[in-house]
C-alpha cells in the first residue's frame, strides 16, 4: 500500500476501515504476550526510506531475543532495502493487493508474535489481525481508525522521529534490548570486487530527486546544486549525481551545467539495487540529498550526510546518524509532513526557501566535525 497513490489510500480508508473494525468487533483481545516467543514476525511500511529507518529497531529486536527466529514480511517495493538491513533470519514476500494469498503466506509462518510497524495502513492491520499469531502489537495513529484488531496498542505520535516511534512499539510490546550504539552503521554490504569509482580520491554525492507523492515539492532548484558544487569543490573532487533509472533524463541537464561551470561530474545509477550505491556513499567525503530513501541509506551507512528538508519535517523524518546534518528553511516554514501525505492547503515552495549559504555552511560544519573521513578509511 503506497502512500503516494491517492486511489489506494482512499480505498484503504473507505473500504479497509469499516471492514477492519467490523471484524475486530468479533475478536477477543489477548492480554498476555507469550513469555518466550520463538517465532516473531515483523512488518514495516513498504516505502524504501521507512524500511531503512526500520533497520535500527530490527537490530534492537535481534539483540533482545537472539535465539528467536525473526521473519520480515516484505513487499516488492521495499525488498531491496530489506535485503541489506540485518536482524531477520528470513524474508517472506507478500502482496498486499492479494488478500487470500497474503493471509495464507502469513499464517503459514505460525508466528508466536507479530509486530506491525506500519502507522496508517488499515490493510496491514487487517492482515495482522488474521495472521493466526498468538499475540499481535501495532500502532494507534490518531485519525487512522486501525488499532482495534491488535492485542496490544502503542501510540504513534507526531512529536518524535519515526525511529523513536518504531522503538516505542518495541518497548510497548515488552521487548527490552541491551544498550546499543544508536548511530552505528546499520546496513550489511558484501565488499566483493572493486568499489564504484575506486580510482577517485574525493567523491561528493548529490542526490537531487525524491520519489512518491508530490515529489517535486521536495526537490531543490537545479541552479543551486551547481552553486553548491562551486562552494564544495577541491582540486580532485568528482561530483557524482545519483538517481533511479527513471531519473536519467533529468541527470543530463544537471551534468551539463556542472561541466559548463568547470566541474567534474558523472551520473551513477546503481546496477544492483542498493549494493553498489551503498559502497559509493560510504566512500564519499559528503552526501547531499533531498529527504528521500537515498538520504536515509547514506545516513545509516555512516556517510557524512546533509539532508534538505522542505515539506518533510526534520523532527519526524530528518537524517539520523553520527555524521548527519539537517537543513530547513530559515523562516521556520515547511515541516508539515507527518505520515507523508498531508500536502493539501500547504505551501508548495518551502524547499526553495533553503539557501545555498545554509547548505554550504552545514556541509562545512559537518566536514569539520566528521573529519572528512569516509567509512571505508576509518
Amino acid at each position: 500500500m503506497q502512500r503516494g497513490n491517492q486511489r489506494n489510500r482512499q480505498l484503504d480508508l473507505w473500504v479497509g476501515t469499516p471492514l477492519l473494525n467490523l471484524l475486530a468487533s468479533f475478536r477477543r483481545r489477548r492480554t498476555q504476550r507469550p513469555a518466550n516467543p520463538q517465532r516473531i514476525g515483523v512488518i514495516c511500511s513498504p516505502a524504501l526510506g521507512d524500511t531503512l529507518l526500520f533497520s535500527g529497531p530490527l537490530q534492537d529486536l535481534r539483540a533482545a531475543l537472539p535465539e528467536a527466529h525473526i521473519v520480515h514480511l516484505c513487499m516488492q517495493q521495499n525488498l531491496a532495502a530489506a535485503e541489506i538491513i540485518p536482524g531477520a533470519d528470513k524474508r517472506v514476500l507478500i502482496d498486499l493487493t492479494k488478500p487470500p494469498e497474503t493471509i495464507r503466506r502469513i499464517r503459514a509462518q505460525r508466528f508466536d508474535v507479530l509486530l506491525d510497524f506500519t502507522s496508517w495502513q488499515r490493510l496491514t492491520a487487517f492482515y495482522t489481525m488474521l495472521s493466526g499469531a498468538q499475540f499481535t502489537v501495532g500502532f494507534h495513529s490518531p485519525g487512522q481508525y486501525r488499532s482495534r484488531g491488535y492485542d496490544r496498542v502503542v501510540s504513534h505520535t507526531a512529536d518524535r522521529h519515526e525511529v523513536d516511534n518504531l522503538r516505542a512499539l518495541l518497548a510497548g510490546s515488552g521487548v527490552v534490548p541491551p544498550v546499543l550504539d544508536p548511530h552505528a552503521p546499520a546496513v550489511v554490504i558484501p565488499e566483493v570486487g572493486p568499489a564504484p569509482l575506486a580510482e577517485e580520491r574525493d567523491l561528493v554525492v548529490f542526490h537531487p530527486w525524491a520519489s512518491g507523492q508530490n515529489s517535486a515539492l521536495r526537490e531543490w532548484p537545479e541552479d543551486r546544486w551547481v552553486e553548491l558544487a562551486r562552494r564544495l569543490v577541491r582540486p580532485e573532487t568528482l561530483f557524482v549525481i545519483t538517481g533511479a533509472p527513471s531519473d536519467k533524463p533529468r541527470m543530463t541537464p544537471l551534468l551539463e551545467r556542472l561541466e559548463a561551470a568547470g566541474l567534474r561530474a558523472v551520473p551513477f545509477v546503481s546496477p544492483d539495487g542498493f549494493l553498489s550505491l551503498t559502497r559509493l556513499l560510504r566512500r564519499s567525503r559528503l552526501v547531499v540529498s533531498v529527504n528521500t530513501g537515498v538520504m536515509h541509506l547514506a545516513a545509516i551507512a555512516g556517510a557524512p550526510t546533509v539532508s534538505l528538508n522542505g515539506p518533510t519535517a526534520e523532527h519526524r523524518w530528518g537524517a539520523r546518524g553520527r555524521c548527519c546534518a539537517n537543513v530547513q528553511p530559515a523562516d521556520g516554514s515547511g515541516g508539515y509532513l507527518h505520515l507523508g501525505f498531508e500536502f493539501k492547503g500547504q505551501p508548495t515552495d518551502v524547499i526553495e526557501r533553503i539557501t545555498v549559504d545554509q547548505v554550504a555552511a552545514a556541509c562545512e560544519a559537518l566536514t569539520a566535525r566528521c573529519g572528512g573521513v569516509t567509512v571505508e578509511a576509518r
